[in-house]
């Protein structure tokens, strides 16, 4: 079977997973996916039964494959592995990011700066659907560039498909309400974060880091407990 075939079904449907067209609880067709991209069902079954492995796409035996649905317990184990990962790529990274990198650090907190002052003319100081994209997209690239400068591709791997996951099952801001005064907390956070890069401070830096996530996990676990339906708490 060719990798590359799997790899593009793959793709094909981790990109649909994130532009919503596989809402949790759907199922996945092979069949339907393999005439849609135009090559054989095996490469496409080998592509879910990685997402499978993956905790994406659960085996329902007898019925096929279907979309997860998470329970807010999970999600928040989740938030709970992205501290325990990004706390230690910070420390990692203290050492060894370069002045190129720390430079992008502080260019895309000046962009998030720039997003809170756009939010504070929005109706309310509430961040409009673009706005709110542009805003995440800047706060998910600033994590990234301290990953990356850890150099272990093993955590970048984890903490990315942590972040998937929650974005596909609703269970970040990208489905939430986000104000002027967030976008400011989290800007102010990496501003922290930043000088004590700078200062080669592991200590507070692996503090300022784990405190970020932690209150931002606090605010989308809070928002998603209030609109949670039903008695097993799945967030769909």
């Amino acid at each position: 079977m060719s990798a590359t075939l799997k790899e593009t079904a793959y793709q094909t449907i981790r990109e649909k997973l994130i532009a919503g067209h596989f809402p949790p609880g759907s199922r996945l067709s092979d069949d339907s996916i393999a005439r849609e991209i135009g090559i054989s069902r095996s490469p496409v079954r080998e592509a879910i039964n990685q997402f499978v492995s993956e905790g994406l796409v659960e085996y329902r035996p007898r019925c096929g494959t279907y979309v997860r649905q998470l329970t807010l317990k999970e999600v928040d184990d989740l938030w709970g592995v992205r501290i325990a990962m990004e706390c230690f790529a910070v420390v990692e990274a203290v050492d060894r990011l370069s002045e190129e990198s720390l430079q992008i650090l502080k260019e895309l907190n000046g962009e998030l700066l720039d997003c809170v002052r756009e939010c504070r003319k929005c109706p309310g100081q509430l961040a409009d659907d673009d706005l709110k994209q542009r805003f995440l997209q800047t706060d998910s690239m600033f994590h990234l560039e301290i990953l990356k400068a850890a150099g272990n591709d093993r955590v970048l791997k984890i903490v990315e498909d942590c972040r998937l996951i929650m974005f596909i099952f609703g269970a970040t801001h990208s489905s939430l309400r986000v104000t002027a005064d967030m976008m400011l907390q989290s800007q102010r956070d990496h501003d922290l974060i930043i000088k004590a890069i700078e200062n080669l401070d592991h200590d507070n830096a692996r503090e300022w880091v784990g405190n970020h996530i932690r209150t931002t996990r606090a605010r989308v676990m809070a928002q998603l407990e209030q609109h949670s339906p039903g008695p097993k708490n799945n967030i769909a």
